[in-house]
């Protein structure tokens, strides 16, 4: 109605502009309409009639004579329109695996089942629309970009394993045509696997300037299907311990599902987990068995615990997306931490029992028994630590942790003490600092080289006195709560009872003021005071490259003492605590992958970050690597030098066959003593093929929403697939001319004039006077 009322859409009224196409001055326009109305007024002011018909016909006189001049100027709409067939709009249609899934909400009328035959059938209906004024340039979009000719064409492309969205869409816009790239309508479910999105791509097609409109097609989750979406696992386990691993499952209701772990055909755990009503989501923690020595591949699978309205197991649409496989290492080659104690303690005895047993971390302890002695402890030989502490820092960066008990800070000289600091902030490394008569700022550690690694300020006065054997009990903090390796219990809904059953602390010491950016995780509180302040207990922060801790007392020892000797809260306590220690250290030799488990890839990217024994960067102009594949072929493939980040090399590695590939490397290269031993490293994937898209193939309308809004374009749900066409039409950046379209010959125009004659004669005749 409005476009026959007013000649044109509404959309060209909104973005056109008025102008008046006659040879007469617009200047005029209102000195005659002022001209005409003083004639109008003077006419009917002679005639003997009231006031009110008076105004009435005067009213109805100047409304038509206003639209006739206003007509005689002949009013146009200044308009910039793009010439039919001179900009293309490229339709880009998701045909990769995911899209066969038949979950498409089919528009009234349409026969579709699939997502791909969904996309299509939007294409046909509007691209390819003869009053359309852009030329449709149809592509397909899996793995790489293809260009189709014809719709027939495009019906017949064959399923692809892969969808590379940043890829299709880097190709497209950087293709040159010869017509003017208008907009770009991507149809797809979002599902993209090659993940390719990163910072520069963003940018990259915001600076095009081309908007992407897109079209989310398929379900955000299938009810039934329950999907194993990744586990996380350590690459490096040690013999006959237990392994923690964090497995993220899709689902979308809640319901009971089993986790299986399997080698081969063993089964080596199994247990039910819940999955929660209030998220899409959840996140599982699960504890299995290591094994022997050796590299394990691993089976994790899931199995829903949903039933029909028979009573039966309900059938998962996807049973592909049920597992996970992982490869881990069960070596002997614990992380090693030096303890350093100034006199012999409690807590140094009970931290050594509460570590006897845990394979994954090795003490080296070095205990001041009188001047100028030490015993050792856990040494590899008789040289290690001869001397006493480190005298170099090659020697001292050997650890991943250092531990300073009750020692005086005079003990050390000052390289040793710069050493101690470099050792976090070069080396990597973690450093824990723990209360003592002779700890902290009692042993004059404020005034220290090391102090700038430490995350509080102590105090740097001399004499100070700040340790006390007094009750004191350790309470977590919101932080503290949150943190995994803080928990002393599996049931997270029994965390805060595990830390308010402990016994109190025998001692504590003050530890100062927090520094900007580190965490308090524990404080104390006093038994012995009726006061609810609270002291720091554990503080960590980031030091350069490593972390720093320290733990304000000497005394959990009398947890272990004064709890049943099943309870093992105090062990896990320090297992947990050195364990995320060691965990944090930074590796002289570190080989980094994208994935463990690589699914229809053609290349894998390889990474290495290697420091000397001082821990500088390896400066080479490239790093050899050995790659092994599934058929037992070793080869050695050189990685070459990061301009931007010296020690670290990259390269690419050819996934061709199905299973087990691994790389290893070593700090033993050219330039490095032979009399050093080298140091290796491994690491291991698994390539698969056929099975990308099995995996987060829901509608991930969220990515596809970022790249309209990113390039200035429109997110269109299915559902709204009618509001396609205007959106295209109104939101694009083809090539337009300016174009006048006349407006005086509006039907809305002459419906005034006559409105206006008709409800003036009708008047007339009312008052009889015509």
């Amino acid at each position: 109605m409005f476009e026959w009322l007013f000649n044109y859409p509404l959309a060209v009224w909104r973005e056109a502009a008025l102008v008046f196409d006659s040879s007469w001055p617009v200047a005029l326009l209102p000195a005659a309409l002022f001209l005409v109305c003083v004639v109008i007024v003077v006419s009917l002011w002679r005639r003997s009639i009231s006031v009110g018909r008076r105004f009435t016909v005067a009213a109805l006189q100047i409304a038509f004579a206003a639209i006739a001049l206003l007509m005689l100027w002949q009013p146009a709409l200044l308009v910039a329109i793009s010439e039919k067939g001179e900009n293309t709009v490229a339709w880009v249609v998701d045909h990769s695996g995911s899209m066969l899934r038949p979950d498409a909400s089919p528009r009234a009328g349409d026969d579709v089942s699939t997502r791909f035959e969904s996309a299509v059938g939007i294409v046909e209906s509007i691209a390819l629309d003869d009053a359309s004024d852009f030329t449709p340039s149809l592509h397909g979009i899996g793995g790489d970009l293809s260009a189709v000719e014809s719709m027939d064409e495009l019906r017949g492309l064959a399923e692809s394993a892969n969808t590379d969205i940043a890829g299709g869409l880097s190709d497209l816009l950087s293709a040159i045509n010869d017509t003017a790239l208008a907009a770009v309508v991507l149809l797809s479910d979002g599902a993209d696997n090659a993940q390719q999105f990163s910072a520069q791509w963003w940018k990259e097609i915001e600076a095009s300037g081309v908007p992407i409109h897109t079209v989310g097609i398929g379900q955000s989750q299938d009810l039934l299907d329950v999907e194993l979406a990744d586990v996380s696992v350590p690459d490096r386990v040690p013999p006959n311990s237990l392994v923690n691993a964090r497995v993220r499952v899709h689902h979308a209701q809640a319901q009971t599902a089993r986790i299986r772990v399997s080698a081969g055909k063993d089964l080596l755990f199994a247990t039910d987990i819940e999955l929660p009503a209030d998220t899409n989501q959840s996140i599982h923690s699960i504890r299995f068995p290591s094994g022997e020595s050796g590299v394990r591949q691993l089976e994790f699978s899931i199995e829903s615990g949903l039933l029909d309205s028979d009573g039966l197991a309900a059938i998962d649409p996807i049973p592909g997306n049920n597992r996970q496989p992982r490869i881990i290492q069960v070596i002997d080659s614990p992380k090693r931490i030096l303890y350093v104690e100034g006199e012999p303690r409690w807590e140094y005895k009970f931290i050594r029992r509460a570590l006897h047993d845990n394979p994954s971390v090795e003490i080296v302890s070095l205990l001041k028994t009188s001047p100028n002695k030490f015993y050792r402890q856990g040494v590899e030989s008789a040289a290690e630590l001869a001397n006493g502490f480190p005298r170099t820092r090659e020697e001292l960066f050997r650890y991943d942790a250092v531990i300073i008990g009750s020692l005086d800070a005079a003990e050390l000289l000052s390289q040793q003490q710069a050493a101690l600091r470099d050792f976090v902030s070069v080396r990597g490394g973690s450093l824990l600092m723990l209360a003592g008569r002779q700890g902290l700022a009692d042993g004059g550690w404020g005034r220290s080289v090391t102090a700038a690694a430490l995350p509080v300020v102590l105090s740097n006065r001399l004499n100070s006195d700040t340790f006390s054997r007094t009750r004191w009990k350790a309470v977590p903090t919101l932080a503290g709560l949150r943190t995994p390796w803080l928990r002393l219990t599996d049931d997270d809904t029994e965390i805060v009872d595990a830390w308010q059953g402990l016994p109190a602390l025998a001692d504590a010491q003050g530890l100062g003021q927090p520094k900007p950016g580190a965490v308090t995780l524990l404080e104390r509180v006093s038994l012995e005071q009726q006061t609810t302040q609270t002291e720091p207990l554990l503080v960590t922060q980031r030091y350069g490259k490593g972390r720093s801790s320290v733990l304000g007392t000497s005394g959990t020892w009398r947890w272990q003492m004064s709890l049943p000797s099943d309870d093992d809260r105090h062990e896990r306590f320090w297992i947990q605590l050195l364990g995320a220690l060691v965990d944090s250290t930074l590796p002289q030799v570190d080989i980094e992958l994208e994935q463990a488990v690589l699914r229809d890839a053609q290349i894998a990217k390889v990474s290495v970050t290697a420091f000397n024994a001082d821990y500088s960067a390896m400066r080479l102009a490239n790093y050899p690597v050995k790659l092994s594949t599934p058929d037992g072929l070793v080869e050695t493939i050189q990685l070459y030098a990061d301009e931007e980040q010296p020690g670290r090399y990259t390269g690419e590695v050819p996934v061709g066959d199905v299973g087990a590939y691994s790389i290893s490397a070593s700090s033993m290269l050219d330039g490095e003593s032979p009399s050093v031993r080298p140091l290796q490293t491994e690491r291991w994937w698994i390539g698969e093929k056929n099975n990308a898209e099995l995996y987060s193939s829901q509608l991930n309308d969220e990515l596809l929403k970022r790249i309209s809004e990113v390039t200035g374009g429109k997110y269109v749900a299915l559902d709204d697939i009618d509001e396609l066409y205007s959106i295209v039409t109104e939101n694009n950046v083809a090539l337009k001319r300016e174009n006048r379209l006349p407006l005086w010959n509006m039907p809305f125009f002459f419906l005034c004039l006559l409105l206006f004659k008709v409800l003036e004669w009708l008047l007339r005749l009312k008052w009889k006077r015509l």
